[in-house]
């Protein structure tokens, strides 16, 4: 599958704005999150296919998983303080056959970069989980292996 890549991930971050690093970082942070889907979904694929050999079914799972159609994908949402990372689910259900909203996933203050768990649709909660501007946060956030879809990173240790 295709994402379409915004012209701002292209630019080289020494040409880019603090708010426009931050959007960019958003954006690689999101892709981070389907790839953690993904390998997590060929986990769970391989894992079923070893104890189901013959399954057509697993079969065409692991094969649309591999080309990343129907997995998990998240997107950016701006509004006026934050960027709301919305987790997306492939819905089939009586032929839909589409991409709906499923929950939000993270905020990133759009100003400073600071990511927080979302408290309910609308809002984040208090405190500050990882901020995009410290480069070690940063890597984190843009390992697929590090990163979690469910969001289980984002609780407080």
């Amino acid at each position: 599958m295709v994402t379409a890549v915004p012209t701002i991930v292209t630019f080289p971050e020494s040409k880019l704005t603090l708010d426009q690093k931050i959007e960019k970082w958003t954006w690689q942070y999101c892709r981070a999150l389907e790839e953690n889907y993904r390998l997590y979904s060929m986990r769970h694929c391989e894992r079923s296919l070893i104890e189901n050999p013959q399954s057509p079914y697993y079969q065409e799972l692991i094969r649309k998983t591999r080309l990343g159609l129907e997995c998990m994908k998240f997107r950016m949402e701006f509004g006026r303080k934050y960027i709301k990372i919305i987790q997306q689910d492939f819905d089939t259900y009586k032929e839909r056959n589409e991409y709906r909203d499923g929950g939000v996933h993270a905020f990133v203050n759009k100003l400073t970069g600071e990511v927080y768990k979302p408290a309910s649709w609308k809002s984040p909660a208090k405190h500050v989980r990882y901020d995009l501007r410290i480069i070690s946060d940063r890597d984190k956030l843009h390992d697929p292996n590090y990163t979690g879809w469910a969001g289980g990173y984002l609780y407080m240790r």
